[in-house]
């Protein structure tokens, strides 16, 4: 077996992946996730270069797709046991579950750990916890975010906005005509520029309620940086709806 790294540029920036050749791979393009979660296509010994890269341009969408499913499927369900790592805002936080003499469940970030107070350490009770806690959290941060977004929106700064906080799988956020806009509860998780890039895109449906070249063009002028950030989420997202 045959195998040498390439790189692939993109419209929403650079794919790396490593082309291999098997024996056995005669007539299709086979895309496999690597033990470090790399993108290995598997492709036949005959096939040049150019064909396969051009076979990649024109299935990204597929090729993007399989990458975040393979990924999130790569990772193991959390437990929720002292010492585990768990991520809020994009850092990684070490678990600390104690248990509590009273009835009281406390969760708090102290220093760079995440301790959880509470009377019945199961995982279960600990994975209540946290589900409650980070959906405190979200219902804080999320509505800050989005009224300073919206302020710098010259079409959406009139608009009566109805937010609506899910915990989802595999949407980051929707919005509708009539102002409601619906935030994936998980993204407190990730980096704050992700959140900003879910809530300018979902706002720039208020004016442009498809995805056309209007929509980007509004998209760029309110968060710049959105296609760097959607790369993140669509390679890292699937740490970040781990449960």
């Amino acid at each position: 077996m045959t195998s040498r790294a390439q790189t692939l540029t993109t419209p929403e920036g650079r794919l790396s992946f490593t082309v291999v050749h098997r024996p056995r791979v005669t007539r299709r393009l086979h895309l496999e996730l690597a033990d470090d979660g790399s993108l290995r296509v598997v492709v036949p010994r005959d096939w040049p270069d150019f064909y396969t890269r051009r076979l990649l341009h024109k299935n990204l969408p597929f090729v993007r797709r399989f990458l975040r499913r393979a990924r999130e499927r790569q990772l193991p369900p959390l437990r929720y046991q002292d010492g585990e790592v768990h991520l809020f805002g994009g850092e990684e936080h070490v678990l600390r579950v104690t248990q509590a003499t009273g009835k009281a469940v406390v969760v708090a970030l102290e220093g760079d750990a995440l301790v959880v107070r509470l009377p019945d350490t199961s995982g279960e009770r600990v994975r209540r916890a946290l589900r409650a806690w980070y959906l405190a959290q979200a219902r804080e941060s999320f509505a800050e975010r989005l009224s300073l977004m919206q302020a710098r929106a010259p079409w959406a700064r009139d608009r009566q906005l109805n937010l609506h906080l899910r915990r989802m799988k595999r949407t980051w956020g929707t919005c509708r005509s009539n102002g409601d806009i619906r935030l994936n509860t998980h993204l407190v998780k990730a980096p704050v520029d992700c959140l900003d890039y879910v809530i300018t895109h979902e706002l720039c449906h208020l004016e442009e309620m498809n995805h056309g070249a209007r929509f980007y063009a509004l998209q760029e002028s309110l968060w710049p940086s959105w296609r760097a950030w959607r790369r993140h989420l669509r390679e890292q997202g699937g740490r970040y709806t781990r449960e």
